[in-house]
């Protein structure tokens, strides 16, 4: 389902933000040994979901810990309602997937 969306070499310079049907993930390195990778609902970004909102765990920061992360996500991805393209946007559908 979820594949790697971006080579850790990228992460290692910057966050990496994305979304899939909805539902948004970010990579982000916390420290020299640390990956953050975080899931949450969409359409809002990063900053403005509140913490609660937002599926977290810390991974080694290294290929094996990136593979685990894409692993992680793979297993928690059900966990949120996947909102349409078209419908990504309408307030109601929003609502709905925030409660789902």
């Amino acid at each position: 389902m979820f594949e790697k969306p971006i080579s850790i070499n990228y992460i290692k310079k910057a966050p990496y933000f994305g979304s899939f049907e909805g539902i948004s993930f970010a990579f982000v390195k916390k420290d020299e040994d640390t990956l953050e990778a975080y899931l949450y609902q969409g359409p809002y970004n990063f900053d403005s979901t509140p913490e609660e909102k937002k599926l977290k765990a810390d991974f080694k920061f290294s290929n094996e810990g990136y593979e685990q992360a894409i692993a992680w996500m793979n297993e928690h991805f059900g966990d949120y309602k996947k909102v349409p393209h078209g419908r990504r946007f309408d307030i109601k559908s929003i609502e709905e997937a925030e409660k789902g």
